[in-house]
C-alpha cells in the first residue's frame, strides 16, 4: 500500500522571497502529523507508528548527512593541499628549466673555464682549429659535386 509523504511546511505562495518563507514556515504538531495520516486511512495507533517512523528517519539522514560532510570536506582539504604542492613543485622546475643556458652559452661557458683553467694562450688556438674544422665540413658537404656533365 502507497503511503502519502509527511506534510513537513505550510504551502508557500510564488510571490514570497526566501526571508518570507523562513519566517513563515511551520513546523508540524504530533497531532497534526497523526490527523494527518488518519484522514489517509489509518488509525491513531498506525498514524502514531507512521509519525514515529518518518521522524527516526529524518534523524537518520540528518546524522547522515552530519558524519559525510567532515569527510567530504577532509578530502577536499587534503586534495587542495596536494594539488598546491604539486604546481609549487612544477614551478620550481620551470624556473631551473628557464635558467639553464642554450648551446651558445655553454660553447661560451666551456670555453671561458678551459682559458681559465690551462690560460688563455694555450686554449685559444685549439678552439679555433676546432672550429675551422667544423666549417670545412659544413662547406665540403654543402658544395655541389664538380662531376657534371
Amino acid at each position: 500500500m502507497e503511503q502519502p509523504a509527511t506534510p513537513t511546511a505550510v504551502p508557500q505562495k510564488l510571490g514570497d522571497t526566501a526571508a518570507n518563507t523562513k519566517a513563515k514556515r511551520k513546523i508540524p504538531t504530533p497531532q497534526e502529523l497523526i490527523s494527518h495520516y488518519q484522514t489517509q486511512g489509518l488509525d491513531a495507533q498506525e498514524a502514531s507508528v507512521k509519525v514515529i517512523e518518518d521522524l527516526q528517519n529524518v534523524v537518520m539522514r540528518v546524522v547522515s548527512s552530519a558524519n559525510a560532510k567532515p569527510k567530504k570536506d577532509k578530502f577536499l582539504v587534503e586534495a587542495s593541499r596536494k594539488l598546491d604542492s604539486v604546481n609549487n613543485r612544477l614551478s620550481v622546475v620551470d624556473m631551473k628549466l628557464d635558467s639553464k643556458p642554450g648551446y651558445l652559452e655553454t660553447f661560451a661557458i666551456g670555453v671561458a673555464s678551459g682559458a681559465a683553467f690551462n690560460g688563455i694562450t694555450s686554449v685559444l688556438p685549439h678552439v679555433l682549429e676546432g672550429i675551422a674544422q667544423i666549417w670545412s665540413s659544413v662547406r665540403t658537404a654543402t658544395k655541389p659535386s664538380s662531376s657534371s656533365p
